[in-house]
């Protein structure tokens, strides 16, 4: 599994070719699953929710990496109908071989709390490894506040301008888990208990702060 231990990576992804079976989620459009939070003895609640979404993502082969389906997926998290969802759509054209480091910024962009330092370096090389992605789902799950798991999507879909220029179309899904409430908790637990950390793949980075 792939650490970062104060924004120093370990371990970053290799590129791997479309037809292979090693990571699901790399080929012309990527994907890439980020846990951000302190060591412990059990599975963070984070864990438990990103490993819950990446099997539910693997159950339909041929929409794993279709943005809708992300989307429908992070929303399928309970506590998020008490908490606040944002979601826009950006357009921004960049110099074709800034393309890997747009699209990791954008991503960071949405997800906040000081971590775009730690976060641009392992996602920019992670796209980096699929030469120019025509497309990139990017979520977040940052549990560096033991109370709360803040959820961030990216989705990204990348147009060929003019003059070799990209336009990137960004649409973000943002919401709170507050895990001091008592009712989240309790769903929580039970929706996402029997969830274990998501294994060494190579689309999953952990990042511990």
């Amino acid at each position: 599994m792939r650490k970062l231990y104060r924004g120093v990576a370990v371990g970053l992804p290799i590129p791997i070719q479309e037809g292979t079976d090693m990571n699901k989620f790399a080929k012309t459009i990527a994907g890439l699953f980020v846990v951000i939070g302190p060591k412990s003895d059990s599975p963070l609640e984070a864990e438990r929710i990103c490993s819950a979404l990446i099997q539910k993502l693997l159950e339909d082969p041929s929409r794993k990496l279709d943005p809708g389906t992300w989307q429908n997926a992070v929303q399928m998290v309970p506590s998020q109908v008490e908490s606040a969802i944002i979601s826009q759509t950006l357009n921004r054209t960049i110099p074709v071989g800034d393309l890997p480091g747009a699209l990791a910024s954008i991503c960071v962009g949405v997800v906040g709390g000081g971590h775009a330092p730690i976060l641009t370096k392992p996602i920019t090389s992670y796209l980096s490894e699929h030469g120019e992605p025509t497309a990139f789902n990017c979520l977040v799950l940052d549990q560096t506040d033991a109370a709360e798991v803040h959820v961030s999507l990216t989705c990204q879909n990348v147009k060929e301008g003019h003059s070799g220029d990209f336009s990137i179309a960004s649409t973000q899904l943002s919401a709170s888990l507050a895990l001091s409430n008592k009712r989240t908790q309790t769903i929580i637990t039970k929706v996402f208990g029997s969830f274990d950390t998501p294994g060494d793949e190579p689309f999953y980075l952990r990042i511990f702060t």
